[in-house]
């Protein structure tokens, strides 16, 4: 995800493993998985156990084990129990390719999730695709992950390109002209983000006084900042995630810039920061919704894990995209075939976050994904009407 060059040679190596897979494709992608009489149906997991994004991992694990606890209380899938299989790739490219060897390998896995981040699940799509197994990257925003995959690679997530547009005009609409930028310089996710904001911005007259690359790695972001906001911007905007957000808005608010921060995300590290205090931002998932579906996904969450305080975007997301299959596999059947004609034919699938779902069949995403505006108040993210 640091760099592109080594991002390359991942791909070079799932290409390769792909086209061994491709030849023996026949014998080795399984038809069957699961199909005698209630028989368990698994799903493939390949999410960050542990490692740097181990936390978003564990969010992912907390709203599936929900969903199946529901979906197999009401019988499964016509009569087969659901349980998943978890691997380790630490939302890393090279593990993820070899998560997805393994995957393809196990005849009993009719589907898989993941992974967290676009740079990991793109490297192991040839190998998924070789092997016909769905590769559900629901929280996958890179455009390039369904654009540039096979029919075997699905999404419920936004892309980034229409996140940032909408970002845009949005802060355009709020009555700012000019804004300050940091946005993370990484060539899968950062980099594109940042340049679909950028193309909207210009076209609409949202001027950038200053635009910094920085590595969500790095403590010290005061150089970055300062050139940022030398300008003297309306506002500021970052793009990237919770915890490299929650660093940069406690830094510019130390080197004294009080503008209105647009960026964050709804995650821990970012919420309980004093200095995140008015952040807005788009939201697909907002815990304090009045929607009836919401309500009943955030109360049936905290009653199963009494101890977590706060239901983001992210649990809500893996809880969906279990249900999702659920119902490719209602729908087509539960082998790897009858997943892939399931989610081809899924329609209005209840959903916390979208309301239902249904897909896009050229794009394989979510068809008219909406945003809520949002402002971080007292460590919470709530509907914002400025």
């Amino acid at each position: 995800m640091k760099k592109s060059i080594r991002r390359a040679a991942w791909a070079s190596t799932a290409a390769l493993v792909a086209v061994s897979l491709a030849a023996c494709a026949s014998s080795n992608a399984p038809s069957s998985g699961g199909s005698a009489k209630n028989s368990t149906v698994y799903f493939g997991v390949s999410a960050a156990q542990t490692g740097p994004y181990a936390q978003y991992g564990e969010q992912f694990k907390q709203a599936f084990d929900l969903a199946l606890d529901e979906v197999n209380a009401k019988g499964g899938i016509n009569g087969h129990p659901v349980a998943l299989k978890y691997e380790d790739s630490q939302s890393d490219p090279k593990q993820s390719v070899s998560v997805a060897q393994k995957f393809v390998g196990d005849k009993s896995v009719s589907l898989v999730f993941g992974d967290f981040s676009s740079a990991a699940s793109i490297p192991a799509s040839p190998i998924y695709t070789a092997g016909k197994l769905l590769q559900y990257g629901f929280n996958n925003s890179n455009p390039d992950f369904t654009a540039k995959g096979s029919e075997y690679q699905w999404s419920t997530s936004i892309t980034t390109s229409a996140t940032y547009k909408w970002t845009a005009d949005y802060i355009k609409k709020q009555g700012v002209n000019s804004v300050g930028v940091t946005y993370l310089d990484t060539a899968d996710w950062g980099i594109p983000a940042y340049a679909a904001f950028k193309a909207e911005a210009d076209a609409i007259g949202l001027k950038i006084t200053d635009a910094e690359g920085i590595l969500d790695s790095s403590d010290d972001y005061r150089p970055s900042l300062t050139k940022a906001v030398a300008g003297k911007p309306d506002a500021f905007v970052h793009v990237g995630y919770g915890p490299d957000a929650a660093k940069i808005v406690t830094q510019l608010r130390a080197i004294g810039y009080k503008g209105t921060f647009y960026g964050g995300q709804d995650e821990p590290s970012f919420d309980g920061t004093k200095d995140a205090e008015g952040a807005i931002n788009g939201a697909e998932f907002v815990e304090t919704s009045t929607d009836p579906t919401v309500q009943a996904f955030v109360s049936a969450f905290k009653k199963k894990y009494p101890k977590e305080t706060d239901v983001t975007g992210f649990e809500a997301g893996a809880y969906d995209a279990l249900n999702v299959a659920v119902a490719a596999a209602k729908a087509g059947g539960i082998t790897r075939e009858g997943i892939l004609a399931g989610f081809k034919k899924v329609k209005d699938v209840p959903s916390t976050v979208y309301g239902k779902i249904t897909f896009d069949q050229s794009t394989r995403r979510v068809a008219s994904p909406t945003l809520t505006p949002t402002i971080l108040k007292g460590g919470k993210w709530v509907v914002y009407n400025g």
